[in-house]
């Protein structure tokens, strides 16, 4: 039961790129790792912990959302996530992707659906912003479907080809998942997932990209 729900919880505060702002104060660093800082909060609106994520990473404004929007691709980065596809695409910087985190025996496997809306209030930030839209994709039998999660990018340019990312997640996973033991396993899939974001950024295909509706 332990591996299954560490498997879980994994998947979900780092596959997606999911999930609209919210305010947290009372963060507490729980891992420093290769540059990367994990930290949790808890929250008045949820059994779950939120989790914060702070690391910078080589590359441009629009090469890290070319990135990101690579749906397609997220199973080879994003800690144990099964598969995902796009769903809709409202307009280039907004649209809709589905995903199925795969969880062992005993637990269900997990979905969701993600609606990520890309923003650049100034020129030296880009902001995403997410939340879960479940209506979007009918329920599959025997998935529990992820209905409640929210999260936040900040991505900030500091020059030199740096960029600095603070992400924030907050979720429930939905089922019999006890918000106790989820609590435990919060540190590990943020930290191996961004490990590998930093990693697949600069691969060939991301390289030279660019939006119109981002300023590098």
């Amino acid at each position: 039961m332990y591996l299954s729900v560490r498997l879980l919880i994994h998947s979900f505060l780092l596959s997606l790129i999911s999930f609209g702002a919210f305010a947290q104060t009372s963060w507490h660093l729980k891992k420093d790792e290769d540059g990367i800082k994990v930290y949790t909060a808890s929250t008045e609106k949820s059994d779950f912990k939120s989790v914060r994520v702070d690391f910078d990473v080589r590359a441009t404004f629009s090469e890290l959302v070319l990135f990101l929007m690579d749906v397609n691709k997220i199973h080879e980065w994003v800690y144990a996530n099964k598969s995902a596809s796009l769903v809709k695409r409202f307009r280039a910087n907004e649209f809709a992707f589905y995903a199925e985190v795969a969880a062992p025996w005993p637990c269900s496997n997990r979905d969701y659906v993600a609606h990520i809306v890309i923003t650049q209030p100034s020129p030296k930030l880009i902001v995403i912003d997410s939340h879960s839209d479940p209506g979007l994709v009918p329920e599959k039998r025997g998935v529990v479907r992820v209905k409640k999660s929210s999260a936040h990018w900040e991505i900030s340019n500091l020059g030199n080809g740096m960029l600095h990312i603070m992400y924030t997640v907050s979720f429930d996973p939905g089922g019999a998942v006890p918000a106790w033991l989820t609590n435990i396993f919060v540190t590990k899939g943020p930290l191996e997932t961004f490990k590998a974001l930093r990693n697949r950024v600069n691969l060939p295909e991301y390289k030279e990209a660019h939006f119109d509706f981002i300023n590098d």
